[in-house]
């Protein structure tokens, strides 16, 4: 019954059906002594114990006894205790104050388990070279720590009708399955809207009205409850879905547990562009190239036959350099509104203004998609950093045709000076470099970050 907008249940304890409650664990139980009773304390505890109400606090009101009662029935576990007959509206505060208490606890116990979570799968993950596997690893710890009845990964981008299954947690043998998107109208959507889709309900979502219909005309029975579709970013652009599905029956997926699945699908993301960063070195050195042909600044295989050279030098002779990770804040958003030829002309704008800015010695690359890798040899972190302020100056004089008169794009940056402890190889330098970058993105109001000393 409803009472003071209360669910409750009421029973008499002990029970003779031996359970004191008939659904699922209560979130508070209040145990009213019997007049006269002298089993206050046997029965307090066996509340206290009893593993059907889940922990759940137990409050006693107590008829007899005074104060010795009270104490009593807190030693046997009561989380509170009151003299009955007892005020109603200080028990609605003793109650509220505690559902906040245990509230607040499970929000922190479920911070922690995603926390272990978390370190246990990128620890895995951490052992894993390949893309294909790493993308299994994480739809399976993150399938079975959900129970979910379907998990995936599904590679497209905006516009395309098909989509490139690449793992999935309920059948690992799927590693590279085309699917017709038609089917998926939340995938569809996430790509569409570079924005994650959670559908609750899909048999009365309105997205599902034309699928709905398909499946009625097919006389499918569809036992979908809950639909997922977390967007995966590569250098600025849809690149794909982590893909989340439950049944009916299942348990329900939380606004932390999406979350949480975002936190992989980023994740995810970084596997990708690595693995396009890989391809694009290996296409560089296929065809020797040393150019980036749209923006006309070195390519990415010569950034690293460069950094190389510098830090043997600087590593034999005592020098300093430093490394700098340029950013073009929301180029996604100038592709959206503007089309991607006008991104286009603004990397290579920014590139030849990148290269008049450096000195002779200096050396300029492009990263990836909207990065600009610079090598500035015989210059310390501060200064690095004085670097990329001048660039802002100068980005704000530039008038970019495309972006209007007083409109410049906004940067963020990572600076890495060398010799830093944790740059043992010159591998070491590009990653701490990216944590520089993602330090600056969240630093304000200057957003450039500095490789953390250890």
């Amino acid at each position: 019954m409803i009472s003071g907008g209360f669910q409750l249940e009421e029973a008499s304890f002990p029970t003779s059906g031996g359970r004191i409650v008939s659904g699922p664990p209560p979130d508070v139980v209040i145990y009213a002594q019997e007049p006269g009773s002298a089993r206050l304390v046997e029965q307090v505890r066996a509340l206290a114990t009893a593993s059907e109400l889940a922990g759940a606090p137990v409050f006693a009101l107590v008829t007899s006894g005074g104060a010795a009662a009270i104490v009593e029935a807190l030693r046997a576990g009561a989380q509170d205790a009151l003299s009955s007959p007892a005020d109603l509206s200080e028990l609605r505060a003793r109650l509220d104050a505690h559902a906040r208490v245990r509230s607040e606890l499970r929000e922190a116990q479920d911070a922690l388990r995603s926390r272990d979570l978390l370190f246990d799968i990128f620890q895995e993950v951490s052992a894993t070279l390949r893309a294909d596997e790493i993308f299994q690893t994480l739809v399976r710890r993150v399938g079975q720590a959900f129970g979910l009845t379907h998990c995936s990964f599904v590679l497209t981008a905006p516009g395309e009708s098909h989509g490139r299954v690449v793992a999935v947690y309920e059948n690992p043998a799927i590693r590279d399955l085309s699917v017709d998107l038609e089917r998926y109208p939340e995938i569809q959507e996430a790509i569409r809207t570079e924005r994650p889709v959670v559908v609750h309900d899909v048999h009365e979502h309105p997205l599902f009205q034309a699928i709905r219909g398909r499946w009625l005309q097919q006389h499918l029975d569809v036992n979908v409850q809950a639909a997922v579709a977390l967007p995966v970013f590569v250098q600025g652009r849809a690149a794909g879905v982590f893909f989340l599905r439950t049944e009916r029956g299942d348990p329900a997926l939380r606004p932390q547990d999406v979350s949480f699945a975002d936190t992989i699908a980023q994740a995810a993301a970084r596997v990708l562009e690595n693995e396009e960063r890989r391809a694009a070195i290996y296409r560089r050195q296929a065809s020797a190239g040393t150019t980036d042909e749209l923006t006309g600044v070195a390519s990415l295989d010569a950034l690293d036959r460069r950094l190389r050279d510098e830090f043997e030098r600087a590593r034999r002779y005592q020098l300093r350099f430093s490394l700098v990770l340029i950013d073009i804040d929301r180029l996604r958003d100038v592709n959206a509104r503007l089309g991607q030829d006008a991104g286009d002309r603004l990397l290579t704008e920014l590139g030849a203004l990148l290269q008049r800015e450096i000195r002779a010695p200096d050396f300029v690359a492009r990263y990836g998609g909207d990065e600009f890798a610079l090598i500035l040899p015989e210059t310390d972190e501060s200064h690095g950093r004085q670097f990329v302020e001048r660039v802002r100056r100068v980005l704000a004089r530039h008038t970019f045709p495309d972006l209007g008169p007083s409109n410049s794009p906004a940067i963020s940056a990572g600076v890495v000076a060398y010799p830093h402890a944790e740059a043992l190889r010159a591998e070491d330098l590009f990653t701490l470099l990216e944590g520089a970058l993602v330090n600056g993105k969240n630093q304000q109001p200057d957003r450039i970050g500095v490789a953390a000393k250890p």
